[in-house]
């Protein structure tokens, strides 16, 4: 046998039936159960490959079932066959329903068929009528677009409220009915008679004489509307119904016209201002700084000095204290002055950093029309919850942001310096671009800005903002700007590779898997779809179908932390991201960030209550003692 091996060339047989020969020799029983040993041999070879076979075909069904669910074509295709069973289901159940219910008294024929009332249904009590909900609703503003070309004797619809009875019968209106009556109580009349209408309904006569004197109804009835005038607190109506500006705007709208009015009255012979706003006052500002402009326009022009054609930082200040004073959700804070100082400047500088996207500290009228800054003005009017206005406006950004600033700020100078920066999120990120921070990062009100040696907490706010939301226009443009160190516009592989040098450096150090710097760039070029494979351009990260992964390629720059969580992400994590309650990351990463601190606020405060009642005891122990020693001392003698 090993002669026919050896002569057909098969060395490596020859060589094996060799040594299982010479272990025969050795011992016959070896011999004896070898060819036993080799058939087994041979079916657990052959059960392995089929594990293999069967297991790596498990693997690529789930490879080709994640990459099949995760394409948002098929995804929707699969939802619309969901939805069209249910609803094929449901209208099953109904005729069945209907059917089985179609011999029983209608009495209780006005059960629902799922057994569950949506939430937006109106509440019924236990005898089925409408319960009456004690909760009052601020009336919302309406649209943008009504009234904007209303004259001052063109007509405005004005609600004209009427009283409520709460008796019985008007409980068991519906809400049809309801929104009915709404409809009939607006009237429409002409800013003029609506001006007038409120001037003699809460109009104060100018010489108080109506009071003073103990006129008559009929004699103060009888007043001329023009000696009368409105006070700031009488002045809401006028701001909300006849101006249409949030509520919160009155002290700043009534401050302007005073300011306007007297700039252009007063003359040597008439040198006293005037403090309250009558009727004239307030027909002359309508016609010259209302009627002619469209919404944005008198915003625009309500919210900037009248010598400028610009917004600058300071002009949103009086607007934003009158936000603070007047805000239910901001009540909590009308003792902590410096708090409401760094949220107004926390609030403004937001509204910049989104608004003013050239960074030039001046915001024109053309970059607030294209920005939502009105409508979260009258959204935050509107809603009692500030948290729930997350566009510049909530409470809990501002407290995110200013923790954050506060545990970097370690000598409580208001002032970031580089290592303070380089151990923001545990030390992320790369020395190399905290240089470039300093040295090239777009900062808000550049003209103020003495000394590139450290951030502001305005600055502080554009990096945070841009860091944790790499998906918008005003990040991805922050960032580039940063990593475009030649300033020529082009991101070519040589400046990516000086930035990435640390990154692989920092992944060697660390323990991680080291992944090149050719399949980094081939698998950002492949998601982001350059249209030049030379270099990248601040417009290919601005295409839309790929701005949720542009920040992907500056994380995989100078972010090790947020690279490496983008390499071992989850499709299915991804999805429920894309289909959370967030409109941003900024948002996401806000809530998350402010539980956070939350919990170890709560956890710093019971801490300190139990070293309270451990000092407390103690005390107590003390002074037991002690009057314990007293009462041993007067007793010896």
């Amino acid at each position: 046998m090993v002669e026919r091996a050896l002569a057909s060339g098969r060395r490596g047989e020859a060589l094996r039936e060799t040594a299982t020969i010479q272990r025969a020799k050795a011992s016959p029983y070896l011999l004896k159960l070898s060819p036993c040993f080799h058939l087994r041999q041979q079916n657990y070879l052959a059960q392995y490959i089929n594990y293999q076979c069967i297991m790596a075909a498990a693997k690529k069904m789930d490879e080709l079932l994640v990459s099949w669910l995760s394409n948002d074509a098929t995804y929707e295709s699969i939802m619309d066959m969901i939805n069209t069973f249910q609803a094929t289901v449901s209208d099953h159940c109904a005729t069945e329903q209907l059917d089985s219910c179609s011999d029983i008294d209608d009495g209780s024929s006005h059960a629902s068929p799922r057994g569950i009332i949506p939430p937006f249904y109106p509440a019924t009590t236990t005898n089925g009528s409408l319960a009456v909900s004690d909760r009052r609703f601020r009336r919302k503003t309406d649209s943008l677009g009504q009234l904007q070309q209303a004259s001052w004797d063109g007509s405005v619809a004005a609600m004209i409220p009427a009283p409520v009875a709460m008796d019985a019968a008007s409980s068991q209106r519906t809400l049809s009915e309801e929104a009915a009556a709404a409809s009939a109580a607006a009237e429409t009349i002409s800013v003029r008679d609506l001006v007038q209408s409120i001037f003699q309904e809460v109009g104060v006569d100018a010489t108080a004489a109506a009071e003073e004197q103990g006129m008559s109804n009929s004699m103060e009835d009888s007043m001329s509307i023009s000696r009368k005038y409105l006070l700031p607190e009488q002045f809401v109506r006028i701001t909300k119904d006849v101006c249409r500006f949030p509520s919160f705007f009155n002290g700043p709208l009534y401050q302007r016209i005073l300011d306007l009015w007297n700039a252009m009255s007063c003359t040597p012979n008439e040198p006293a201002p005037m403090k309250y706003i009558t009727f004239e006052m307030l027909e002359w500002f309508y016609k010259s700084e209302m009627e002619p402009f469209d919404m944005v326009d008198r915003f625009f022009r309500l919210v900037k000095q009248p010598q400028h054609n610009f917004i600058e930082r300071n002009d949103f200040l009086p607007f934003i204290k009158a936000l603070l004073s007047d805000h239910p959700g901001l009540e909590f804070l009308s003792n902590h002055a410096e708090f409401q100082e760094k949220y107004a400047v926390t609030v403004i500088t937001r509204i910049f950093y989104s608004v003013n996207t050239c960074h030039s500290g001046r915001m024109t009228c053309r970059q607030v029309r294209r920005s939502d800054l009105l409508q979260a003005f009258y959204q935050v009017d509107e809603e009692e919850d500030i948290n729930k206005v997350t566009r510049y406006l909530s409470y809990e950004h501002f407290y995110v942001l200013y923790c954050r600033f506060w545990e970097l700020d370690h000598d409580r100078d208001y002032r970031i310096t580089k290592d303070d920066l380089l151990k923001y999120g545990d030390h992320s990120l790369s020395h190399m671009v905290v240089d470039r921070i300093f040295d090239a990062a777009p900062r808000p009100f550049e003209a103020d800005s003495a000394s590139r040696e450290f951030l502001t907490y305005e600055s502080f706010i554009y990096f945070m903002l841009s860091e944790e939301d790499k998906s918008n226009e005003v990040s991805v443009r922050y960032w580039f700007h940063c990593v475009d160190v030649d300033g020529d516009g082009k991101l070519n592989n040589m400046e990516m590779r000086s930035f990435y040098a640390v990154q692989l450096h920092r992944m060697q150090c660390m323990g991680h898997e080291i992944v090149p710097f050719e399949d980094m760039l081939c698998q950002m070029m492949d998601m982001i779809k350059p249209a030049n494979p030379d270099y990248f351009i601040v417009e290919d990260f601005l295409q839309p179908e790929c701005c949720q992964v542009s920040g992907a390629l500056f994380d995989a720059l100078f972010n090790l932390n947020k690279y490496l969580l983008f390499e071992q992400r989850d499709p299915f994590v991804e999805r429920q991201k894309r289909e959370d309650e967030f409109d941003c990351d900024w948002d996401r990463f806000a809530c998350i960030d402010y539980n956070r601190l939350a919990m170890e606020e709560e956890a710093r405060e019971e801490e300190a209550m139990e070293i309270d009642w451990v000092t407390v005891d103690e005390d107590g122990d003390a002074a037991a003692a002690a009057a314990g020693g007293q009462i041993a001392g007067v007793a010896t003698p």
